[in-house]
């Protein structure tokens, strides 16, 4: 909400000190009529049924929006988008197609920049592509390779597992032997003691329990050299599984870098596309920034495109106390110097803050009258109706604000003072919005008398007695 201007709060203070003095007034006069004798007894019981719920009031006039002083100001014409086209690639300028005041269509090429580094950069990417994908099929092969050894380390554990069995089963059969040889020795040991053996067959069986002996050894010595055999076979596995592991890690590390090649493959081509810089919309050059042979960085503008497809607008530079008196949507006079026509505008944007090159504040308005054979670029100038003045709509009148009861959208409600000048009614007007402390309005007409001070206090229909009437 904008602060009301100095003369604006003036003008309520003395209005609120109109109705405060006529309010005490009315109580003097009520005071001193005590004394007035019979017959101003018998008047004042006369009207006391009339005057025992009156509610003072003050009361202003409704006044037609025409007196406020124009503002004015001189701008140039302009289109509401101009759009400044750039590389987004750095690169030498090769060519430049429009000059200053050339028509374009959407579309339409009008510049290019040398693409020779960037069609190398998509052969170095293509190329990129090509090795990683040579790089898959070789950690593929590798996978391949890794699955071949675990198959093999496998089958050569199953075989070292049968060679662990049967070295078992040979040291079993050993110590078998060894035990019936002991037996046998013992035995006969013992018959030869008596005499019924000879030393012969003693030393028989005393041989074969020696060989018994360094048979059950070397059968121990094959089962140590089995379970060795099935641990190096496990181990085979175990190397040939991590193999794999790897190779499968260097599919997925291959599979990557040709994603990325990829990646780098569009990256160059759509680097290809930015080299060629085309109009996004139907319009005129305005300015042209740089020239062919010249080398331009991303950003960097080479052309100034007006949208012709955008409506005309008149960018007017106003003072800071100028541009307090102007809002969004009011209306304007558009003189366009170098045609002696006269149009209509509106406004359309208020700058929030000043130029700092300039101090001033720019304002937009949109030209919305006939427009045939303006050009961007001519001058114009411009008549901002701040105060409304003679462009406000017909049949607007100001009130001040305070004699608003309620205030929606687009519509208010206040109270105005009858014929009689003792009732009040309270009516419905369409509200156009404030301007400092003031309301305008439509549906009253000029001079009604408006309820302003005490209106929170009376209803449709009440008594009331005018304590003041402003201008």
């Amino acid at each position: 909400m904008r602060l009301a201007s100095p003369q604006a709060r003036q003008h309520r203070a003395a209005r609120t000190a109109l109705w405060t003095t006529a309010c005490a007034a009315l109580l003097l006069a009520a005071a001193c009529g005590g004394g007035g004798g019979d017959d101003a007894a018998a008047a004042d019981k006369a009207g006391a049924g009339e005057t025992a719920d009156a509610v003072v009031v003050a009361v202003v006039a409704a006044r037609p929006v025409n007196g406020g002083a124009d503002i004015v100001g001189t701008g140039s014409i302009r289109r509401e988008r101009e759009l400044e086209l750039s590389f987004r690639i750095p690169g030498i300028i090769r060519q430049i197609n429009f000059r200053e005041g050339d028509l374009v269509a959407r579309g339409a090429l009008v510049a290019s920049i040398d693409a020779t580094s960037v069609d190398a950069a998509i052969l170095q990417a293509q190329a990129n592509v090509a090795q990683a994908s040579a790089g898959v099929g070789q950690a593929a092969e590798q996978a391949r390779a890794a699955a071949a050894s675990i198959e093999a380390a496998q089958a050569n554990a199953g075989r070292a597992g049968a060679d662990v069995a049967r070295a078992r089963a040979q040291l079993a059969q050993a110590e078998a032997d060894l035990a019936q040889a002991r037996n046998d020795f013992q035995r006969d040991a013992t018959l030869a003691e008596r005499g019924f053996v000879s030393p012969a067959r003693l030393e028989s069986r005393q041989t074969r329990v020696n060989v018994a002996e360094a048979t059950v050894t070397a059968a121990r010595t094959g089962v140590d050299a089995a379970r060795a055999g099935a641990e190096a076979a496990q181990s085979g596995v175990v190397q040939a599984r991590a193999g794999a592991g790897a190779a499968v890690a260097g599919i997925n590390a291959a599979t990557g870098r040709v994603s990325a090649a990829n990646a780098g493959v569009q990256a160059a081509s759509f680097d290809r596309g930015s080299s060629r810089l085309v109009a996004p919309a139907d319009g005129v050059i305005l300015q042209r920034l740089a020239e062919p042979g010249e080398v331009t960085a991303p950003g960097q503008p080479v052309l100034l495109l007006a949208d012709e497809t955008s409506p005309l607008i008149v960018r007017v530079p106003l003072s800071d106390r100028d541009v307090t008196r102007v809002s969004r949507g009011d209306p304007a006079r558009v003189r366009i110097t170098s045609l002696g026509i006269i149009t209509t505008g509106e406004v359309i944007r208020v700058a929030e803050r000043a130029d700092p090159r300039t101090g001033a504040f720019d304002v937009d308005v949109r030209l919305t009258g006939s427009i045939a054979a303006v050009k961007t670029g001519f001058f114009a100038e411009v008549t901002l109706l701040g105060t409304a003045g003679d462009l406000a709509p017909a049949g607007v009148q100001t009130i001040p604000a305070e004699a608003l009861i309620e205030a929606g959208e687009g519509t208010a409600s206040l109270f105005v003072l009858m014929a009689d000048r003792r009732t009040v009614r309270r009516v419905e007007v369409r509200f156009r919005g404030f301007r400092g402390e003031e309301a305008l309005v439509e549906g009253l007409r000029p001079g009604t008398l408006v309820v302003t001070a005490g209106g929170g206090y009376v209803s449709d229909g009440a008594t009331v007695t005018v304590a003041a009437t402003a201008p």
